[in-house]
């Protein structure tokens, strides 16, 4: 039986990228800039109406931790196997189809007046977000011409940050104002204009040969991402002597390799796993991952430093931490423009570098230093970031086979997920072992103790992004791509 090789992968015979005048292509990019806004507005949006919420849906702080862990577990389950489908079955269809679904999610999540309902609710939003986030760099990617690819990368990833960055704020005013229900309902004129706009500008290229799905690889590899999903948020709050723990991390190894000897005999793989050796995809998604460690513990630890062992008021950690997501906007439309001028895999290269050398520093702050001391540390790191990100997206993208790209969409994305949790876990983990913070909602620890975790950690920190870039460095992109 003959199966795909990256040389003979051409079962899906897919027309080239299609044409588009400026204006329409513009008005596609705006359309798909309104659908990630909205995801990502509804991904940091959340954790500010959780107590409000407890208190009116009348369940308890366990359970609401479901209400964000039932979105991230199908987001990470089948966002890979959606971009694939999205390759196989048509990229604008299943694009659409997710607006669709998250749009209707978000209402039902508004009108929701029970626990379990607004979960399940929430899940059906995960579903609706991995369609969009799997395919709308794809998209973009085949409507763009390839020298206005790092600058449309660039806009996208503006427009990731903004949501990401303005959902606190937007959160408090619609919680304060309406309620936490309108958190939800506001998605729901977002999702029809870009619904609308999607259906009307962005042309697909014409999929001329189907090919069977690979739905028992759809399903391994749900399965196994849902494992390490648990079994790493498990991780923080248990630890590893956790039986369970262990169970899960035993079945995620296991089904990791079972899932690679699967795709290894059938005919048309879900992942043709041929892709990865490919040394500039498979070293560029390793590195995602690292970055994306690195990266989330500049979210979840700040406000552990600041607020007990620096003693800022918690208004003024919301105000500090808004600098490095505010930085990142201002500066991401940059980015593609640098990307595309000096080359994505170099100044990729570089802005690791930089988020290195800023963890460095960071690893040497103390409680004695005023509050500037640590905005131009936190500054150098998302510095680095928003260097990383679009170049990051673009090397990936444009070496990427029309028949591919929904895939290394997925996997891109998929990367970053995963770079998330393992940072949050892990790394958190360290954290509460070396600063005396018990738990996930103690407060234990010393300023000194505190202090000192959280310099070890940023430590740690800079040799993994100093090893990100050792993977990324430009020479071995040119003797091994």
């Amino acid at each position: 039986m003959e199966t795909e090789t990256l040389e003979t992968l051409h079962n899906i015979d897919i027309e080239e990228k299609p044409t588009h005048n400026i204006a329409n292509l513009n008005i596609a990019i705006a359309g798909i800039s309104i659908s990630l806004f909205m995801m990502n507005l509804d991904t940091s949006i959340v954790s500010v109406g959780l107590p409000t919420m407890i208190k009116t849906l009348k369940t308890t702080f366990a359970a609401a931790q479901w209400f964000v862990l039932a979105y991230l577990l199908v987001l990470t389950a089948l966002i890979t196997a959606v971009g694939r489908l999205g390759d196989i079955v048509g990229k604008k269809k299943l694009y659409l189809a997710g607006i669709v679904i998250f749009t209707i999610a978000s209402l039902l999540c508004g009108i929701s007046n029970s626990a379990t309902l607004f979960i399940v609710f929430r899940g059906l939003q995960g579903l609706g977000a991995a369609l969009i986030l799997a395919l709308s760099m794809a998209i973009a990617t085949e409507l763009t011409p390839k020298k206005q690819l790092g600058k449309i990368m660039g806009i996208l990833s503006t427009i990731t940050a903004l949501g990401i960055a303005s959902g606190p704020t937007i959160g408090g005013i619609l919680l304060s104002t309406f309620g936490w229900q309108s958190m939800f309902l506001v998605n729901v004129p977002f999702g029809i204009v870009a619904y609308g706009l999607g259906y009307k500008y962005i042309l697909s290229p014409a999929i001329k040969k189907t090919i069977s799905i690979d739905w028992v690889g759809i399903v391994l590899l749900a399965v196994t991402l849902s494992c390490y999903c648990i079994g790493m948020t498990m991780i923080e709050k248990s630890g590893f002597s956790n039986p369970l723990v262990l169970i899960l991390l035993a079945i995620t190894v296991v089904g990791l390799f079972s899932f690679i000897e699967l795709e290894k005999r059938i005919t048309h793989p879900l992942i043709n796993v041929a892709i990865f050796k490919n040394r500039l995809i498979s070293k560029n998604l390793l590195a995602t991952v690292l970055v994306y460690t690195v990266i989330i513990t500049t979210v979840i630890l700040p406000p552990f430093y600041l607020s007990k062992a620096a003693n800022y008021s918690l208004v003024q950690v919301g105000l500090i931490m808004s600098f490095g997501p505010l930085l990142t906007v201002a500066l991401s439309i940059y980015a593609g423009k640098i990307a595309d001028k000096y080359g994505a895999k170099n100044v990729m290269f570089y802005a690791v570098l930089t988020i290195a050398i800023g963890c460095f520093c960071m690893s040497t702050i103390t409680p004695a230093q005023n509050i500037t001391g640590y905005l131009w540390r936190i500054g150098i790191i998302a510095l680095g970031l928003n260097f990383f990100k679009t170049p990051n997206n673009t090397v990936v993208m444009e070496v990427a086979r029309p028949d591919q790209r929904g895939l290394l969409s997925g996997f891109l994305s998929l990367s970053r997920i995963l770079g998330q949790i393992t940072g949050t876990t892990v790394i958190g983990v360290i954290f509460a072992v070396l600063s005396g913070v018990s738990g996930t909602s103690k407060m234990g620890g010393s300023p000194q103790s505190i202090t000192y975790g959280f310099d070890k950690v940023f430590l740690i920190n800079a040799f993994i992004a100093l090893f990100a870039a050792l993977l990324i460095y430009p020479k071995f992109f040119k003797q091994n791509a």
